[in-house]
């Protein structure tokens, strides 16, 4: 014990060092996300809370099977802590996406699916903690927490990953911020209407001027307001977009990706995907990922440690 505390208190400091480090390349490496400033550097922290939340809770389920299997004591605080540490998680990657949602879409709260699944998710679990506080029996409290754990963690993934997909109608475009990620986009021809990302789109007209491409598209979202009317260009001997406007309460712009015989294809176009193919970037988020990793796995370990000893000292008798 004596000689595992110094490498303890070093990967301590490794870890803290760390995430300065990525708090500085945050503010002073990475470059700016074209039209959103500071606040596309939201991702390096949305990202990877929204990651650790599902670690989190996959350590929950774990150690919950353990207790079912063993019924030993320090299982079930295992799994308390890390499902306290889950929904701290999950809260912190829901409080910062909505901040980029302010900024991007125009509103701190869009009801849209992922926004949806994962409030469903923080219910799930925060009914945990009221199941827990809910029986007095020790031992009872021990084994239905468990159960009720490796439910809840069944519908963590369908929600993060599967439900959102389930929908056209969504203002997370597979393309926004991600390197390497794709937005599938829609091909329409004129009088033709399609969805795309939350909005309904209608080209009206097809302009050709020399090279020069622009497209008279009627954007109407679902909450059935009057149509706006955009119109992106795009340069078919360069293959380049021209004019990408934005919609309307929104960042995120409408692109020409091609034109063909069947009309043009039309996308989603993240403010930022310029920056996001930077190799700093991508360097930055992974070494985030990494050191919110490293904090995980010391709070875990540190307040498994308090639970363990506070059960140690009510077993004494004290108060």
């Amino acid at each position: 014990m004596l000689r595992s505390q110094p490498v303890t208190t070093a990967l301590k400091g490794l870890v803290t060092l760390w995430l300065l480090g990525v708090v500085v390349a945050m503010f002073l490496i990475v470059p700016e996300y074209q039209g959103l400033g500071n606040t596309g550097r939201i991702i390096m922290v949305h990202v990877p809370t929204a990651w650790l939340s599902m670690l989190a809770f996959s350590v929950a389920a774990w150690q919950s099977v353990q207790y079912l299997r063993r019924r030993r004591v320090e299982h079930d605080e295992r799994a308390l802590a890390a499902t306290e540490l889950g929904l701290l998680f999950a809260t912190l990657a829901t409080l910062t996406g909505s901040m980029f949602a302010k900024v991007v879409w125009g509103a701190w709260w869009n009801w849209e699916p992922r926004e949806t699944s994962i409030l469903i998710l923080l219910l799930i679990y925060a009914a945990y903690f009221a199941l827990r506080s809910a029986i007095d029996d020790a031992e009872r409290r021990r084994q239905l927490a468990a159960v009720y754990a490796l439910f809840a963690f069944v519908t963590a993934p369908l929600l993060i990953f599967v439900v959102p997909r389930l929908y056209d109608t969504t203002l997370h475009p597979n393309c926004a911020f991600l390197p390497g990620s794709k937005c599938d986009g829609i091909t329409l021809a004129e009088g033709r209407v399609g969805d795309l990302g939350d909005n309904i789109l209608e080209l009206r007209a097809i302009r050709r001027e020399g090279d020069l491409v622009t497209a008279v598209v009627a954007v109407r979202g679902t909450g059935g307001a009057a149509p706006v009317i955009m119109e992106p260009s795009y340069n078919v001997a360069t293959r380049t977009q021209v004019a990408t406007p934005a919609f309307e309460g929104s960042r995120f712009m409408l692109a020409i990706q091609g034109v063909s015989d069947q009309g043009v294809r039309l996308n989603i176009q993240a403010p930022g995907n310029t920056s996001q193919r930077n190799a700093t970037t991508t360097l930055t988020l992974l070494a985030s990922l990494l050191g919110f990793t490293g904090l995980f796995v010391w709070i875990y370990a540190l307040r498994s440690t308090l639970l363990s000893l506070q059960r140690r000292i009510e077993a004494q008798g004290w108060s």
